[in-house]
């Protein structure tokens, strides 16, 4: 298996720990999506302290395009989290796992970036599948087209996102790509502060209202995001970007044993219902999923 595929697993795992964080934060303590989402933003200007290892000054054109991938990535993360709150998580895993590699293939087809040989496509239609079906909840709950709206948008600039920092990737070094792009997140943010007083409120106050427990949970789920961010980039910069995309299976299904695990000890905060069909469905998933990194490590 090579060294991106390795690191992209990685990532993910750390995306799963992120993940259950967040649906516990989400739910329990943060309850305006912009105020989450301007944190993550923020946050990402620490990226600055790997300044002496390799930034560079880069054309304008490249410049605005990293920072366009940066904001592209908040923009993503209000609508997911939007979407989060007017469902749950367990209904939008299962759009973005098929719709954010879906959408970055067409991206990376048409910019040119990305071109899968057979196997691999393969590999990728079983990921996809895998990602979707590991997650998918069969419920009488109805869809509201806001529902819908939030997930595709949020599919859509997670993508796009991932493609413009491809593109800035293959035209500069690991360093300056991973500095100029989240400093495309901090403009972001600082654009959700400056556009709405209520949000800015909501912003000053949330510090002191979360709970010391909550803002413990908050910096973990940080620490394991921006860790995951950062490995995730660097596959990205090292391999196929609609590859890396793919593999959420493998953060679907991390966060599926998870939830097992501590759905028993923490019943009142994390559920996961568990039948023979659910339990064939996501063995099904697993297999599905594990089949398709197969293929990716005998095609190396």
């Amino acid at each position: 298996m090579t060294t991106w595929l390795i690191i992209a697993i990685i990532a993910y795992f750390l995306f799963a720990v992120n993940g259950i964080a967040d649906k516990f934060l989400l739910t329990k303590a943060v309850g305006n999506p912009a105020v989450y989402a301007f944190y993550v933003g923020i946050s990402s200007v620490v990226v600055l302290f790997l300044s002496p290892f390799g930034l560079t000054w880069i054309p304008t054109p490249l410049l605005l395009l990293s920072l366009a991938a940066g904001g592209s990535f908040v923009c993503a993360l209000y609508f997911f989290y939007s979407a989060i709150q007017e469902t749950s998580i367990s209904r939008i895993l299962p759009i973005e796992g098929g719709l954010v590699p879906l959408f970055t293939l067409i991206f990376a087809y048409v910019a040119g970036l990305d071109s899968l040989t057979h196997v691999q496509l393969w590999a990728f239609g079983l990921l996809v599948l895998g990602a979707v079906l590991v997650d998918f909840k069969k419920t009488n709950q109805g869809w509201s087209p806001l529902h819908w709206h939030n997930a595709l948008i949020a599919a859509f600039f997670f993508a796009l996102s991932f493609i413009l920092t491809k593109y800035v990737y293959n035209e500069t070094n690991f360093i300056s790509g991973l500095i100029w792009t989240r400093l495309g997140l901090v403009a972001a943010a600082l654009s959700i502060f400056a556009l709405s007083a209520k949000t800015r409120r909501e912003i000053f106050s949330a510090p002191r209202q979360t709970s010391a427990s909550n803002k413990f949970l908050f910096y973990t789920s940080h620490i394991a995001g921006s860790g995951a961010s950062f490995l995730q980039n660097y596959a990205i910069s090292l391999g196929s970007v609609v590859i890396i995309n793919a593999l959420q299976g493998v953060q679907f299904v991390l966060i599926l044993l998870m939830t097992v695990a501590l759905s028993r000890h923490f019943p009142n905060i994390i559920k996961e219902e568990i039948t023979r069909p659910i339990l064939a469905q996501k063995i099904t998933a697993i297999v599905l999923i594990s089949a398709g990194l197969g293929l990716l490590s005998l095609n190396q």
